[in-house]
């Protein structure tokens, strides 16, 4: 997702950025790692389910807007969420770069993927006190706090798994066992123009 309000854009899912830029005036506090971390959790299961049923003719398909095919938009949502965590525990942010993506040769594959990294990322929040990240600042260069990490990371994916779901149904495919928009905190659902 970019949102581009005057310069520079905006890039990924960002409220506090978004709403300054728009000059709403809304005061965004980040959500407690206590919510995030529970809901980013459920959120990539969610992420796994709907990837394993994208069909594999359409591992090259990308939207009308974005010269980006499915398998690697698939990979990007997993491997986003992953280099947040792996970053609040190094304090180093790995660059972003999707280009492995490329190389899946199915969804079943990038679900594979996808498990490794929930299971990940399960070991990780299983070891991390909520209540110490809601205290942490920023590290090293970071200039958010652990709390505001986790929260962009979360709306980044919801944001990603709405718009799994509207490319399933799309395709004439119901996702199973879906999780609903009133499972997520009210920013985090933007409506889809895709």
């Amino acid at each position: 997702m970019t949102v581009v309000a005057g310069k520079p854009p905006i890039n990924g899912f960002d409220p506090r950025r978004i709403n300054d830029a728009l000059a709403l005036g809304l005061t965004i506090q980040p959500r407690s790692p206590e919510v995030t971390i529970p809901l980013l959790g459920r959120v990539l299961e969610a992420v796994e389910r709907a990837v394993r049923q994208m069909p594999d003719d359409k591992l090259d398909w990308s939207a009308p807007d974005r010269d980006r095919p499915m398998r690697e938009f698939t990979y990007h949502i997993f491997t986003v969420s992953l280099n947040t965590v792996r970053g609040l525990a190094s304090g180093q942010y790995t660059p972003m770069n999707d280009a492995p993506g490329r190389d899946f040769s199915s969804f079943q594959v990038v679900g594979d993927y996808g498990h490794k990294l929930v299971e990940e990322y399960k070991q990780w929040a299983a070891r991390e006190n909520p209540r110490v990240l809601a205290r942490m600042g920023p590290r090293g260069a970071d200039e958010r706090s652990a709390a505001d990490r986790l929260d962009v990371a979360t709306g980044h994916a919801v944001q990603h798994l709405r718009q799994l779901y509207f490319v399933l149904r799309q395709f004439g495919i119901e996702p199973a066992n879906p999780m609903n928009d009133d499972a997520f905190p009210p920013e985090y659902v933007l409506t889809i123009l895709w």
